[in-house]
């Protein structure tokens, strides 16, 4: 009998080994479970979210949970691609979704991703008025002009072409800046780029188009002159004219009195460079005499001159003694010679 009940109690020991031993084992796994939940990182991408751009997070698009602040932190900061422009909207798959994981190397192993059959994103933004960029641009052309930006001058003229419509942004601190690409242009449009940035970041180029006039006073003629006229005092004045379309004008009649015209001109039409030359000195037809020099040694003889020309220019006479024609450049009204190169 005593025997039996000593094997009772071994017994009872036994089971109570087991069930604490069993007990143990329970709460080490309840432990060890516990600190593996806590360990992992649970992603819940929204179906539709609104971002302000332009590179996309993460963050932006889930909500990132875990009890390893760190691992969150670099979870939520993961990059996965360009937001739309700004007002726009973009839809993506799951598919698309992963794959753009898997570009920006996500962690899938302990890391648990809850992503809906589509993800709409919008971008907002914030508008940038189109009369904001002209000014700036405008500013831009008057300053390469000498025009104070806020400031008038009756020598220039500065209007936009067309209008600039609002242009949206990324949000963040706006700064713009204008720049010429082609400089100032009279004759054709001169284009204007707006640089536009937010917080720092280039987020948008905006060209406009405007036309630039200066105006100057220019020499006309007061009358109408000949062909072949010299130039007085009295056919000539001064008009303001737009000088976009001018080129070789003269500002000062003082520095044309004397010369030649080469054409007719009209009262009113402004005298230009290409219109005038000096007086002629020699007529078509004229005699002269050709000089031609080489070292020390000065050779004469008599031509006739098959052009006119004016002093200093190069026309074509006739030797009369051998009957070869030259080129020759007026001296005077009665002498010409022929430029002998050395060849150094």
């Amino acid at each position: 009998m005593s025997n039996l009940l000593d094997g009772v109690r071994r017994m009872a020991v036994g089971c109570r080994s087991v069930v604490m031993n069993v007990a143990l084992l329970l709460f080490v796994l309840w432990i060890v479970s516990g600190q593996c939940f806590a360990a992992g990182i649970t992603v819940v991408v929204n179906p539709e979210t609104t971002v302000a751009g332009p590179q996309l997070t993460v963050g932006d698009l889930a909500v990132v949970s875990g009890d390893d602040s760190d691992k969150v932190r670099a979870v939520r900061e993961l990059k996965i691609g360009s937001a739309p422009a700004p007002g726009e909207r973009m839809v993506i798959t799951a598919e698309e979704f992963s794959a753009r994981l898997v570009d920006a190397g996500a962690d899938f192993n302990s890391v648990s991703w809850q992503i809906p059959p589509l993800v709409a994103i919008t971008t907002t933004g914030q508008a940038v008025s189109g009369q904001s960029l002209q000014t700036v641009a405008m500013a831009e052309i008057k300053r390469r002009l000498g025009v104070p930006a806020d400031g008038m001058s009756p020598d220039v003229s500065v209007t936009a072409l067309g209008e600039m419509a609002d242009k949206l942004v990324p949000l963040g601190r706006v700064s713009l800046k204008a720049e010429l690409p082609y400089g100032i242009r009279l004759v054709t449009p001169t284009i204007a780029n707006v640089i536009i940035s937010t917080d720092g970041q280039p987020a948008a180029t905006v060209s406009l188009r405007f036309a630039v006039k200066v105006w100057q006073n220019v020499v006309v003629a007061s009358r109408n002159i000949a062909a072949f006229e010299q130039l007085t005092p009295d056919s000539l004045r001064v008009e303001r004219w737009d000088i976009s379309r001018l080129t070789g004008y003269f500002t000062d009649g003082e520095k044309i009195i004397g010369l030649q015209t080469r054409r007719g001109l009209a009262a009113g039409t402004p005298v230009c460079e290409s219109y005038l030359q000096k007086p002629l000195l020699v007529k078509q037809g004229s005699a002269v005499i050709i000089l031609c020099q080489v070292g020390d040694i000065i050779v004469t003889a008599n031509g006739q001159a098959l052009q006119s020309g004016c002093q200093g220019g190069m026309i074509r006479v006739q030797n009369l003694n051998s009957n070869k024609v030259v080129n020759a450049q007026v001296v005077d009204a009665a002498t010409v010679q022929v430029i002998i190169y050395s060849g150094r």
